[in-house]
């Protein structure tokens, strides 16, 4: 198993996640990394962290708890974990990294008493996530949002 912290997304770290990049056939399924972080810096209401091996910077990963919005959105299951976005970065793919990030995910929707964990994927892009979240217990709800695909995990 590799060694991973997964440390919150501040001041003090954004320069160094803001460099990760996703190999050329992963980029037209994320933002670049910049609009992300610019985005995560300025939203009170995601929870981002970095994804570090061996305190070297390898991914990021953010996540919503819908409770804590100050509005209902259909866009998230009410009693799960939204997670919003994950990447590894080119140099770091293929150790499992995103599995471990996953279930960090799990694991932080059950401290935070929810029920799972939900998501959305780009299921008719070449390329897309789906049958890396199919393995990891996740199943699709039949819902499409924004044209993606919505999957749940339940504890």
């Amino acid at each position: 198993m590799n060694p991973l912290s997964f440390i919150k997304v501040n001041s003090h770290n954004v320069c160094e996640l803001s460099t990760l990049k996703v190999n050329w056939q992963q980029q037209h399924l994320i933002d670049p990394n910049a609009f992300w972080l610019a985005e995560v810096l300025a939203d009170s209401d995601s929870l981002s962290f970095g994804i570090y091996e061996l305190n070297v910077p390898a991914g990021l990963i953010t996540v919503f708890d819908p409770r804590t919005l100050d509005e209902e959105d259909a866009h998230f299951q009410p009693d799960c974990l939204y997670l919003y976005r994950l990447m590894i970065d080119s140099a770091h793919q293929g150790r499992q990294l995103g599995t471990y990030a996953v279930q960090f995910s799990q694991q932080l929707a059950t401290i935070l008493g929810l029920r799972g964990v939900s998501l959305t994927t780009m299921a008719s892009e070449e390329g897309n996530a789906l049958n890396f979240y199919l393995p990891l217990n996740f199943s699709p709800t039949g819902r499409q949002l924004e044209g993606e695909t919505e999957l749940l995990w339940l504890v």
